[in-house]
Parts: structure tokens; C-alpha cells; sequence
């Protein structure tokens, strides 16, 4: 596996690596980002990897500076896993880069409280997607609205790239993986896995589908000391609040910190 440390060193040799798979990271990888490797390994094309925690999406700097770096552990897995490139640049990625502005359906969700998060998002791709060139990206779906918001950036500015969504990977208990789960306590672990519980109640009594019947699995998370950033059936693309159920698939999608851990997961529900 070859590393790259600089934009520059990787420019050298861009044009002799032929048709490339990315899959973008902040680092700290668990088994949710080899999965998306092993994705990727059913194509043809040579697979990269960046690791770069974006200061642009964290609207609070104590959660950028908490943000779990591991970066040798990063590189092994990445190699055990058959990444064959990885990039790692430095802050100057962010010098002169275009600032681009995230759609509107962007302020729901994790947007609500988090403004100005996918901007972020949407700049640092952007600016990898330059650099880059893929042939095909690889994105997890815990995080379905910045899936669906990279999507339509892609098709909305025709880049020549194919997006791939990976179903969240999970611990025994339910639990999503995710960096941010390296800074819950053992007790935080087992309370943050009702966060799946209450996914999955919602699902199998799908028929109740209702605000009522949301408030009431809020309700029943909150008893456990969790602070319920939202709890939402939403239409999967606009992310507009919705339970028509029977007439269309839709997405429950829940933000909850647990302590002082933000914690994201979704189920999508399909209609009766």
C-alpha cells in the first residue's frame, strides 16, 4: 500500500494509477470503514483511501479537537483490508478551496443544529473530487442524509463519478459503529444501544406509524438520560417530516448524544 503525505506527492504520479475507487475518511476506522473497502474491491479500479479530519464540518471545536485520531492503527487496517493508496493531507488542502454551498433540504436533520456542517462536507469532497478524479466513491448510509447530499452534488455538477451507499455495520448490541463510540463508557454503550431498539420498534409496529407513536419512542429514550437531538419520520429524499407510510418508503432518522457523545443512526421503512 502506498502512502501519499502531501497533495503534491500524489499529483506526481496520479496520472499513471488508472481508474480509482475513494473512499473518504476522517481516520479512527473501524469495521463500518473496511466495509466500505471490501465494496469497493468488487470493481476493477485500484482503491484509495483519504484520512483528513475536516475542520470545515464541526461547527463546535471542542468536538473537532475531542475527534479520536489513530492514525497507525488507520494505516494497517487500511492495508490488511487490500486498500492499495492512501492519502493523507495537511491543512493546506484548505488553502484557496471553493466554498460550496449545501441545498437547502441540508438544514434538516443534522443540518438543524449543525449549520454550516455540510457545507463543510460538501467543500472538503469537492475539493478531493478535484484532486482525485474517481471513478467511483463509496459512502456508508449511517450517515443517509450526507449519502443522499453527495448524491445530488455529484449528479447536479454531472461529475463523471459513480456513488455507492454501504448499509451501516453494527455491534452485537445494535449499536451503529462509529468513531465517536471509542469515547462512550461501557454504561454509555448499553444505553446508546436503545437508540437501535427504538429504530427498530418503530419498524416492526409500522402500521401505528404517527407523530404520537414517534413522541412516544422519544419519550422512552429520553427516560434513560438520552438528550434526543431529533427522532423523525421523513420522506427519504427531501427529508420533509412525513408518515404517509402507506402510499411511500420512508426514513427514520435519529441525533442523540449520549453524555457528551453525538450519535447518529436510521432505518429505512418501507411502505405497507
Amino acid at each position: 500500500m502506498k502512502i501519499f503525505n502531501s497533495i503534491q506527492e500524489f499529483n506526481k504520479v496520479k496520472d499513471d494509477l488508472g481508474k480509482l475507487s475513494f473512499i473518504p475518511t476522517m481516520g479512527n476506522l473501524h469495521r463500518g470503514h473496511t466495509s466500505l473497502v471490501d465494496i469497493a474491491k468488487q470493481f476493477n479500479n485500484k482503491i484509495i483511501a483519504s484520512i483528513y479530519v475536516n475542520k470545515l464540518q464541526f461547527n463546535d471545536n471542542n468536538d473537532y479537537l475531542r475527534y479520536p485520531k489513530t492514525l497507525d492503527a488507520d494505516i494497517k487496517l487500511l492495508e490488511k483490508h487490500g486498500c492499495d493508496y492512501v492519502l493523507i493531507p495537511d491543512d493546506s488542502i484548505l488553502e484557496n478551496i471553493q466554498t460550496i454551498k449545501a441545498p437547502l433540504k441540508s438544514q434538516k436533520l443534522c443540518g438543524k443544529n449543525r449549520p454550516g456542517h455540510f457545507d463543510g462536507v460538501l467543500t472538503i469532497l469537492n475539493e478531493f473530487f478535484r484532486i482525485i478524479g474517481p471513478d467511483i466513491v463509496v459512502f456508508g448510509k449511517k450517515d443517509y442524509q450526507q449519502f443522499i447530499l453527495v448524491r445530488d452534488f455529484i449528479n447536479d455538477n454531472n461529475l463523471n463519478i459513480k456513488i455507492i451507499g454501504g448499509n451501516t455495520i453494527r455491534e452485537s448490541s445494535g449499536l451503529a459503529l462509529s468513531s465517536r463510540n471509542n469515547l462512550l463508557s461501557d454504561q454509555e454503550k448499553v444505553i446508546a444501544a436503545k437508540l437501535y431498539e427504538a429504530l427498530n420498534d418503530i419498524e416492526s409496529q409500522k402500521s401505528n406509524l404517527d407523530l404520537n407513536f414517534v413522541n412516544s419512542k422519544k419519550d422512552y429514550l429520553e427516560s434513560f438520560g438520552i438528550n434526543i437531538d431529533y427522532l423523525i419520520s421523513c420522506d427519504p429524499e427531501s427529508f420533509q417530516e412525513s408518515y404517509d407510510i402507506k402510499n411511500k418508503d420512508l426514513l427514520i432518522a435519529i441525533a442523540a448524544y449520549v453524555g457528551k457523545v453525538r450519535l447518529i443512526d436510521n432505518l429505512k421503512l418501507t411502505k405497507l
